[in-house]
């Protein structure tokens, strides 16, 4: 009980400085922490607050947006399947959803609703039919992995293809292709955190019932939980926050893996206490590599799952080797 209220305090704090390290590193190098307080107090040059206003707070809370949508989809599926190792990266949710967006930029449609729509039926599809296969291979946790990954590589061939089209925008749909928020604007940042905000709502009103699952299906239905239809709806509300970071910023890895297997330590099967502590994790890891992205090689940029692959996989690989011969939730 003492180490879950020292997390909530921690996990707060964390995120604060992280996100004042964020605001405090740019291309700019005179411009730091006591300049960012001076612009956003109004004693600053106006200049400095509007780069502060329109990069480094931008790309700030476009990241929170990431983690924060990734590490609730990731957490309400690993949850609702009883299967730590699912991610909506490794999925193929998101795979799926840039397939969905890339053939809509690759008909000429590049409105946020459309590319929305797109990621979301493209996301939801793919992650029923991963579900429907890993289910007839016989449902275990590596089964669903490797079932995701498949489908992830297959998707990510084709929208190859596609993106090969798109000509001259090609570079930077290539870079778009493995998650990055420098591209990211206020119209498309705002949209995209109000659909997540709003699936992520879903998913939280849902809580009580999503802990059913961790008593299994029977005793689940035994207490009146309709578990196909609870089901569906967690995976449609899972897919929609995914499909807005996808139609935001690209698809980003392990945020949604990581995230709540970390708040799973500490809460174990209280999917209502996981979900707020995967979120602030997942906001923190992505506004964290975002930093990383920007100074690994600058003054380019790495994209942010391949920032996020480094402390990602290397998990998985430690999930897969615990889970050998026994349950690995």
């Amino acid at each position: 009980m003492k180490a879950r209220g020292l997390t909530w305090a921690l996990l707060p704090a964390l995120l604060l400085a992280a996100c004042l390290a964020s605001v405090s590193v740019g291309p700019y190098s005179k411009v730091g922490i006591v300049q960012v307080f001076e612009a956003l107090s109004g004693r600053g040059a106006p200049s400095t607050y509007l780069y502060i206003l329109s990069y480094r707070l931008m790309r700030t809370a476009a990241a929170i947006v990431i983690g924060v949508s990734l590490a609730s989809a990731g957490a309400s599926l690993q949850y609702t399947l009883r299967n730590p190792l699912v991610d909506p990266y490794l999925a193929g949710v998101s795979s799926g959803a840039l397939l969905g967006v890339t053939l809509m930029i690759y008909l000429g449609h590049t409105g946020f609703l459309e590319l929305y729509v797109a990621a979301l039926a493209g996301g939801l599809a793919t992650l029923a039919a991963v579900t429907l296969i890993s289910l007839l291979a016989g449902g275990g946790a590596s089964t669903f992995l490797i079932t995701g990954v498949a489908a992830s590589y297959v998707l990510t061939g084709v929208t190859m293809f596609l993106m090969i089209g798109l000509g001259p925008k090609l570079p930077g749909a290539l870079y778009w292709m493995f998650g990055s928020v420098a591209f990211v604007t206020r119209p498309l940042l705002l949209r995209s955190a109000a659909v997540a905000a709003l699936s992520i709502a879903g998913i939280a009103t849902l809580t009580r019932y999503i802990n059913t699952f961790m008593l299994g299906d029977d005793v689940a239905k035994s207490l009146g939980v309709r578990t196909g239809l609870l089901r569906t709806t967690v995976f449609a509300l899972a897919s929609s926050a995914t499909s807005a970071v996808v139609a935001m910023s690209g698809p980003v890895g392990f945020i949604g893996l990581v995230s709540p297997w970390l708040a799973r330590r500490v809460y174990g099967s209280s999917f209502s206490l996981a979900l707020p502590a995967a979120a602030m994790i997942g906001a923190t890891l992505a506004v964290a590599s975002d930093i990383a992205a920007r100074l690994i090689l600058y003054p380019s940029e790495a994209p942010l799952t391949a920032v996020t692959s480094v402390f990602g996989a290397p998990l998985l690989v430690y999930i897969l080797l615990k889970s050998r011969g026994e349950s690995p939730w």
